[in-house]
């Protein structure tokens, strides 16, 4: 992910663009443009538009003094129902109606939240300025709030940077404090104090970079061990030198906490960045069309299926009347040529049967010889052959049954009956041979 991040401050305005990634951070470029009554904050920020490549995400950092902070401590950790209530807590800390403050809100000590706030007129004017130079911020926010990112501070502390003294407990920013004027040793010893007067610890240790390395000569006048964040081995090569790391390592730590998703933003309700959501319905309006045109091609596509369909069913009806005219000349024009076709097949299929049942009753002629006195009943279905008749004797009905044997494969005989003049009279079954037929 990629950031280009702007701090304004009242006579210089710096900017640094960052690519972050989990494993690690790169420093794209940097500019620290001096602000006077030739060079406004307006056009420092065209021209830092006019040069900008690629689409990072734009954080404007504003000067901290334009935000306040108090903690609050609340029963739940959810961020969200925090800042549902936020609210509520605040009425009556500020000399400003509610409605017209927004809102942040940073996770402190366990329990306790880092309520921020700001007027959304300050807020406003800051967006304006921007979107007029042609480089609309997504973030709004302050560098005292990405503090706790800084690289090389220790979990619990307190850092400045030469316009703030903030204090970090268990890596999360629990107090600030903006000065206006240059910081010196003297204001910080004197904020300490009054922080140990109202009940708080004070830190293990005083970080200082950028501006406020030089209160480091002082050290003997502050209440707590001083020391200068250095650049840590990890990012040697994205700073390249401690004079850069200096200058670079607040808005590096915007940068890291922007990615995290921990860096407070007061683009919120009635100020939120809308250019994304503009963005993102003109796609979306593109693959509508794009959808559109998909589904219309699909359309076509079928229709031209089912036009190729219905020319060959006419082509094919076309030769079946050619066939039905071939077969039949002499006939008058039929309402079903195909359902005639199948009908003269059908009965082709039943002349062939019933040669072959012909043939059957043949052999059963020629094998009843003169001891059979006749046959009186014979139905063939398939292979199965059934025959009733009259015999002299059972012992005739038995000879006959023998004689059948070259004509069926199988042959069961069912029930003789004796009649008073000593005939009998009886009924057969049996299965014929393959290729009898």
């Amino acid at each position: 992910m990629e950031y280009l991040i702007l701090q304004v401050e009242e006579q210089q305005l710096t900017v640094a663009h960052f690519g972050v990634s989990r494993r690690s951070a790169e420093l794209i470029g940097a500019a620290s443009i001096e602000l006077n009554e030739e060079r406004t904050l307006a056009d420092a920020v065209r021209s830092v538009a006019e040069k900008m490549s690629g689409s990072p995400r734009v954080i404007v950092c504003l000067q901290p003094f334009l935000f306040a902070h108090r903690l609050v401590s609340l029963p739940f950790s959810d961020i969200r129902k925090v800042r549902e209530v936020l609210p509520a807590h605040l009425q009556g800390d500020s000399a400003v109606p509610i409605e017209e403050l927004a809102l942040g809100v940073l996770p402190a000590k366990e329990g306790q939240f880092l309520a921020l706030w700001a007027r959304k007129s300050d807020i406003r004017a800051s967006i304006d300025l921007f979107h007029d130079a042609g480089l609309e911020p997504q973030i709004v926010t302050s560098v005292v709030f990405s503090l706790a990112e800084l690289p090389g501070i220790p979990d619990d502390c307190a850092v400045c940077e030469g316009s703030t003294l903030s204090l970090v407990s268990a890596g999360r920013l629990t107090y600030f404090r903006a000065f206006t004027t240059t910081l010196t040793a003297a204001k910080i010893a004197a904020t300490m104090a009054a922080l140990e007067l109202s009940g708080e610890r004070l830190p293990q240790c005083l970080c200082l970079f950028g501006e406020a390395v030089s209160v480091s000569t002082e050290a003997d006048a502050l209440p707590v061990p001083v020391k200068a964040v250095e650049v840590p081995e990890g990012l040697g090569n994205a700073f390249k030198n401690d004079e850069t790391f200096q200058q670079m390592a607040g808005l590096y730590a915007v940068a890291r906490a922007a990615f995290a998703g921990t860096l407070p933003d007061f683009r919120q309700g009635e100020l939120a960045w809308t250019v994304g959501d503009a963005r993102l319905r003109k796609k979306l309006v593109l693959t509508g069309v794009l959808l559109m045109v998909i589904v219309l091609l699909l359309f076509v596509n079928k229709g031209l299926q089912y036009r190729t369909a219905a020319a060959d069913i006419v082509s094919l009806n076309k030769s079946i009347n050619g066939i039905y005219r071939e077969i039949f000349p002499n006939r008058s024009k039929a309402v079903d040529e195909v359902a005639e076709i199948k009908g003269e097949i059908r009965k082709l299929a039943g002349v062939e049967s019933s040669s072959g049942y012909l043939a059957v009753m043949k052999k059963l002629a020629e094998a009843k010889g003169t001891s059979i006195n006749g046959l009186f009943e014979a139905e063939l279905e398939g292979s199965n052959l059934r025959i009733k008749g009259d015999a002299g004797s059972a012992q005739k009905v038995n000879e006959f049954k023998a004689s059948l044997a070259p004509l069926l494969a199988s042959s069961e005989l069912g029930e003789v009956k004796t009649r008073p003049d000593g005939t009998v009279s009886f009924s057969m079954t049996g299965t014929l041979k393959e290729g009898t037929k």
